[in-house]
């Protein structure tokens, strides 16, 4: 990988963007263990976690299969007639809001119509044991070919079903808003089309599409505490992407990509060339790896890693990583388990890109333990992820050391935002140092002092003052 370009200011025309070299190597810094629980599969694509503990996923040839008690169980819990060539076949997976009650969970799918016509399309089914029943299409003919069908499934904070569609080598497509493909589409859960989304009631628009203009998007990402929609796709000769995603809006494909522009078009939040061919994404919120916790993980396929991003409070990042670089290989899905252990998927059985060693396809299961190996990086010694004693910028040590719980920026999260209102423990902004330091055990806030430095510690406060007087001035 030779470049990787940060655009900061990705709504705006005109924008500059910062050129950065290659992310850096990285490392968990957390003792774990690393265990492969299921081999010899074929593109695993997406995994879900099932209230019970089992784990649920789909293989793109068209199954889906469970995971009981740490192994994986040999009859699937259903085998769909998806169409096969190059990337096409049984995609995406997610669970409804409503799952503990009523067993539902919908899939995305490819199916062969005839010679050389093919449609994406989306079904919901119930779980009853370890089998899957009473399909329910929620969306069907959307175009599909062998390259660029998308697909990702996620539910957002407002309790939406999201869709990404890829352009289905239609480029031209994308820009029509009567049609499908290379878009993202918007659901409520049961599958009916809300009254909220951009192009209900405009003529010639179809009601299902939230954002258009897109090319073959296979991530979605919703930051907690803020709801921001973050998305990966792949793009033309390289120019990869991850878009911050907004109601209604236009990113531009097939008439811009890269760093061009163009009047009502926008430009992606991050681009990444040569090519990584971005995957899922995940937000990761655990206990299990604090260097990780309120991060952007993006799982690169060519690139054969996962990018750690670190936004600041505007949701533009700050600094980018890479951990496990060719450790295994394609990486398609990495997800969050309840216990905050990692669960991430292999795509080696991928032509042509793939090159599938002994044992793949594999599910790779990463688990904290105090008495596992903590990861070294190219023989050089791991430092704690994204922060040294010389980090003085306050959106990196932020980023660090406070985003996970108070969310990026100290714009709120987990626990409150720090930035304007009433103090709830603190009442004379000059102490801010001492509460930094010392912690609010009462609070569950643990002290600072053996993470940051004095001058750390400062710089943070000193931050959340000015933006505490700019907001009220």
């Amino acid at each position: 990988m030779k470049s990787l370009l940060l655009l900061t200011a990705p709504a705006l025309a005109g924008a500059a963007p910062l050129s950065i070299s290659a992310p850096p190597d990285a490392a968990l810094v957390t003792p774990h263990r690393i265990e492969v629980l299921a081999e010899g599969l074929k593109v695993p694509w997406e995994l879900r976690f099932l209230p019970d503990g089992r784990q649920i996923f789909t293989e793109r040839i068209g199954r889906v299969r469970i995971i009981e008690d740490g192994k994986l169980l040999d009859e699937p819990a259903l085998i769909l007639p998806a169409a096969q060539g190059n990337k096409m076949g049984l995609l995406g997976l997610v669970l409804a809001p409503d799952f503990e009650k009523t067993g539902h969970l919908f899939l995305a799918w490819d199916k062969q119509l005839g010679e050389r016509r093919f449609e994406l399309r989306m079904e919901r089914y119930r779980l009853e044991g370890n089998k899957l029943v009473e399909p329910k299409t929620i969306i069907e003919g959307i175009a599909a070919n062998q390259n660029h069908t998308g697909c990702r499934l996620e539910f957002g904070p407002d309790g939406k079903l999201y869709m990404t569609t890829g352009d289905a080598d239609q480029a031209e497509g994308s820009q029509k808003l009567d049609q499908l493909h290379g878009k993202i589409l918007r659901f409520n859960a049961d599958g009916s089309v809300p009254d909220d989304n951009p192009f209900v009631g405009k003529e010639g628009a179809r009601p299902e599409i939230w954002s258009y203009g897109h090319r073959n998007p296979q991530g979605l990402a919703f930051q907690p505490g803020t709801g921001r929609l973050y998305e990966s796709e792949h793009g033309p000769l390289h120019g990869d992407e991850v878009n911050l995603i907004e109601k209604g809006a236009n990113y531009g494909w097939p008439v811009i990509s890269h760093r061009r522009e163009a009047e009502g078009m926008r430009v992606p939040l991050i681009e990444v060339t040569p090519a990584v061919g971005p995957g899922r994404l995940l937000f990761y919120q655990g206990k299990a790896f604090p260097e990780l916790r309120g991060s952007l993980l993006l799982c690169c396929l060519r690139g054969s890693a996962v990018f750690r991003i670190s936004l600041g409070g505007d949701g533009l990042p700050v600094h980018i990583e890479r951990l496990w670089h060719e450790k295994w290989g394609r990486i398609r899905f990495i997800n969050e388990a309840p216990d905050g252990s990692l669960w991430l998927g292999t795509s080696m059985q991928d032509p042509p890109e793939g090159r599938p060693n002994e044992g793949d396809d594999k599910l790779i299961h990463i688990t904290a333990d105090p008495k596992g190996t903590v990861e070294k990086v190219a023989g050089n010694a791991v430092e704690p992820v994204l922060l040294t004693p010389a980090t003085v910028d306050p959106e990196k040590i932020i980023a660090a050391a406070c985003a996970s719980c108070h969310g990026p920026g100290l714009a709120g999260g987990e626990k409150r935002g720090l930035l304007s209102g009433e103090f709830k423990h603190v009442t004379n902004p000059a102490d801010l140092e001492k509460t930094i330091r010392d912690g609010l055990p009462a609070a569950g806030m643990p002290p600072a002092s053996g993470l940051l430095s004095d001058r750390q510690i400062g710089i943070v406060a000193e931050f959340i003052r000015q933006k505490r007087a700019a907001s009220s001035n």
